[in-house]
């Protein structure tokens, strides 16, 4: 679903049940009881004078009610069109970098304009559709109000009723036809309020994430970390898999270095340790034990990940790199970012580790940021490590200081490293290369340099650019 869209429903659809049940309620209860206390009343005074004086009423309700029916779909497809609008908005607002380097302005401006056209141009047609209801709802109030007149008139000019009932029946049918007249009000507002439960509902009846089910880790405790796929397939879309039987065992504290083309699944394989996706066929196992038996949070905890693309809050850095540690410890968040050859950038700023950066760390260079991300995976000091491309925004130089640090660790935490640049297996005990989904070779550098395959190819252009570069 597009942000801007989860954005209107939770903004604008809350707020047209908020007001549809706060306002229009109140309006039908009293529509209700002016219905139920005038007409025993009307009754009580002349038969034929509240049936002309109801002669109407059944015409507004079946009214009402064709109106309904067709105002629903143009409130939906407002809505859907403020969805848009705002996803637009937001889109533009947040690459507006990018937007500038590309001198993509006008187009930007043209994509906005075209999404708030679309937006107003149904805004019209459903105020049409409204001015058409209430014009001629109010003509059948008027003609309601006038029959009783023309009846009344009459019955009083021949003697069969009082002057006085007929001023009391001009004024209740006043009272009687208004409330029942904002009954398509309140039906127009009810169609609008359903419209968004039903934008609501879509997001509400989401499975949500089950964190606490499954046995809990005790406090302090730190699992080992052997990783073992057995028979393991992956798809989001069941027509084209991403994983397809890859059997492979981690054993704890080892570091395993995985390569591969673009989409040959290496991202959503070290995805699936930390169960951000379930739907998978095959076991994944941990410690031996199969990771749905464990608890998503308590795992997840044993887990440190720096993701492809590393998003960083618009908060101090001390709380980027600390905030998965339950109560923020400066001494682990200066450890962390020394082992990512961050500490000496940090010690630049006027703030220090207290410098606010930007949204996503605008203010950040693009390697900073993955640095930071690292810093945060870090400073839990995990069982399990997993860098998915995270040193591709870092020059040669602070990667082998990177490196360095990291070799330092080795032994204290199973490591999976993702990367394309061969200089990022320099720490790995064993490489894996991913073709189409499936594991195509396996070994050491040594191994792997030695055999015909996507790994010899890799490294033979890598090589030769490098060669060239000199």
């Amino acid at each position: 679903m597009q942000t801007g869209d989860i954005i209107q429903r939770c903004t604008s659809d809350v707020e047209t049940i908020r007001r549809f049940i706060a306002l229009q309620f109140v309006q039908l209860g009293r529509g209700v009881f002016m219905v139920l206390l005038l007409v025993p009343i009307m009754l009580s005074m002349d038969a034929r004078m509240t049936l002309v004086s109801m002669v109407v009423v059944p015409f507004i309700f079946i009214y009402a009610y064709v109106f309904f029916r067709q105002v629903r779909s143009r409130f939906q497809a407002a809505d859907e069109a403020e969805g848009y609008l705002t996803t637009v908005l937001e889109e533009s607002v947040s690459g507006i970098r990018v937007v500038r380097a590309f001198a993509r302005e006008d187009y930007e401006i043209s994509r906005f304009e075209a999404a708030a056209n679309d937006y107003r141009e149904k805004c019209r047609k459903l105020i049409t559709v409204l001015a058409y209801y209430w014009s001629s709802s109010d003509a059948l109030c008027l003609i309601q109000i006038a029959a009783v007149f023309i009846f009344g008139i009459g019955w009083t000019i021949k003697g069969e009723i009082s002057l006085g009932t007929l001023l009391a029946f001009s004024t209740y049918v006043g009272m009687l036809l208004w409330p029942i007249r904002e009954m398509g009000r309140i039906l127009t507002d009810m169609g609008r309020a359903l419209v968004s439960v039903g934008r609501l509902k879509e997001v509400m009846d989401t499975e949500v994430e089950e964190l606490e089910a499954g046995f809990h880790l005790p406090e302090g405790f730190r699992l080992k970390g052997e990783i073992e796929f057995q028979k393991l397939s992956f798809a989001y879309d069941e027509a084209h898999p991403i994983l397809k039987d890859i059997n492979l065992r981690i054993a704890p504290g080892e570091t395993v270095a995985i390569l591969g083309a673009t989409g040959s699944g290496k991202s959503t394989l070290t995805n699936l340790i930390p169960r951000l996706f379930d739907d998978y066929k095959g076991r994944i196992l941990i410690d031996g034990v199969d990771i749905t038996a464990y608890n998503r949070k308590d795992l997840r905890r044993q887990i440190g990940i720096v993701l492809q693309e590393p998003f960083l809050y618009s908060r101090s850095i001390t709380a980027n790199i600390g905030m998965a540690l339950k109560d923020i410890d400066p001494a682990k968040v200066e450890k962390a970012s020394r082992e990512a050859a961050l500490h000496d950038s940090i010690s630049e700023f006027e703030d220090g580790y207290e410098t606010v950066i930007g949204e996503r760390g605008i203010t950040l260079s693009g390697g900073q940021r993955q640095r930071c991300a690292m810093a945060r995976a870090l400073v839990l000091d995990p069982a399990i490590l997993i860098f998915d491309d995270a040193l591709s925004a870092v020059d040669s130089e602070t990667e082998q200081i990177i490196q360095r640090n990291l070799l330092s660790r080795k032994g204290r935490a199973t490591t999976i490293i993702i990367t394309h640049r061969l200089t990022g297996v320099a720490l790995a005990d064993r490489i894996v290369v991913l073709e189409h989904g499936k594991i195509a070779q396996m070994g050491t550098h040594n191994e792997l340099i030695a055999q015909k395959g996507a790994y010899q190819r890799i490294w033979n252009i890598q090589h030769q650019l490098e060669l060239e570069a000199s």
